[in-house]
């Protein structure tokens, strides 16, 4: 039987979850494991490409229009990578679930639900923000109809898509992304409450983009009132804001809430390779995300070993399960009352020992594993 060439469409990703998940099936790709695949070509833009790992097996193909900007990446999308999959594929993995051509089969993946839960797009006020939501949601739906194969890395989204696009007949598969073992370390924390003051204050972290539904300003507020009734916290915030208004809200209530800079820190860029440093540097972690489809944050955040008070939203319970505080990440109350209700039972044992092993799930060699045997499956 002739072995397949699978062509991955890698033209939408850029430096995001997209890219990680990307890196590592492919860092964790074993031929042995695919005897059905001969050749496995990747197309994105040069700085994509340049950043994946080199296997023999791997080729790489870019065009100019690639590596310029979106309108001509979007011309070579639709009009010039027809021409190269007819001669060069067998079958396509479309990692963002937006291929509009003509080839088949076509192999897609749900990667943003932002595109579905369409009551946040009520609190974004940009017209632009909104077409573009609205424009990719149009390309998912009209990729996911003519895909022969759908892979959803939670089942929360596989029901919650499905059900929107009528996708009942496809063929589907729920395969989560895996978690790094640089991220899976057991923290050794044993104090109580009694343990912190405002000198060495019980240190929480969220990581996370800053957007309209990543609520940061709702957990600001929060531990500032905390500090307020006497409780010795101080919040670390991690990550880059990819919607203006929110970033400019999340800065105001920083700045209203602290104005002396004593506990918030705010840190707008770390390298992803190094983000598990600012973990065991913390006392527990929040997660306070509305809106997410796999929350990879939240799985490297159960690998730190540290207590999590995590948002009560699906999917969040699906991974984290009985093992969290939640809260309603809109209330302002509920967060507190779930930050309380952490440190005042501190130190968590048993929650965080499940967290770890919950982990032994989340393995990016059977994620790369199961995903190419899915795509080699759908070609049979």
């Amino acid at each position: 039987m002739k072995k397949l060439t699978i062509a991955v469409d890698a033209t939408s990703i850029v430096n995001t979850g997209g890219l990680t998940h990307l890196y590592e099936i492919l860092n964790h790709y074993e031929e042995k494991a695919n005897p059905a695949i001969n050749t496995i070509i990747i197309i994105g833009s040069n700085k994509v490409l340049n950043s994946l790992p080199k296997k023999n097996i791997f080729k790489n193909k870019t065009s100019f229009l690639l590596n310029s900007n979106k309108f001509f990446r979007l011309i070579y999308q639709i009009f010039l990578m027809d021409f190269f999959l007819k001669k060069n594929a067998d079958i396509l993995f479309s990692l963002s679930g937006d291929f509009i051509g003509r080839f088949n089969p076509v192999v897609g993946m749900s990667q943003n639900m932002l595109l579905y839960e369409r009551k946040f797009w009520g609190e974004i006020k940009s017209f632009k923000e909104k077409a573009k939501l609205f424009i990719n949601f149009k390309r998912q739906q009209k990729c996911f109809k003519k895909s022969s194969g759908i892979i959803f890395i939670s089942n929360y989204a596989k029901k919650y898509v499905s059900d929107i696009l009528s996708l009942t007949e496809k063929k589907t598969s729920v395969i989560h992304h895996g978690i790094s073992e640089r991220f899976v370390f057991k923290n050794n924390l044993k104090k109580s409450l009694k343990d912190y003051s405002f000198e060495n204050p019980f240190k929480f972290i969220y990581v996370s983009t800053v957007h309209v539904y990543k609520n940061q300003w709702n957990v600001i507020e929060a531990i500032a009132n905390l500090r307020d009734i006497g409780q010795a916290v101080s919040l670390t915030l991690i990550g880059s804001i990819i919607y203006k208004p929110s970033g400019k809200r999340m800065i105001s209530i920083m700045k209203d809430r602290d104005p002396k800079n004593e506990f918030i820190n705010y840190i707008e860029e770390v390298e992803y390779n190094k983000i598990q440093n600012f973990y065991s540097s913390h006392d527990g972690i929040i997660f306070a995300s509305s809106c997410e489809n796999m929350p990879n944050i939240l799985i490297e955040s159960m690998g730190s070993g540290l207590p999590i008070a995590c948002s009560e939203k699906m999917p969040m319970p699906e991974f984290l399960g009985d093992d969290g505080i939640y809260f309603n990440p809109t209330l302002i109350e509920s967060i507190q009352e779930a930050l309380i209700n952490l440190i005042r039972n501190l130190p968590l044992i048993e929650k965080r020992t499940n967290n770890l092993k919950k982990l032994k799930n989340f393995s990016w060699r059977d994620t790369s594993k199961k995903t190419f045997s899915f795509i080699s499956n759908i070609k049979k």
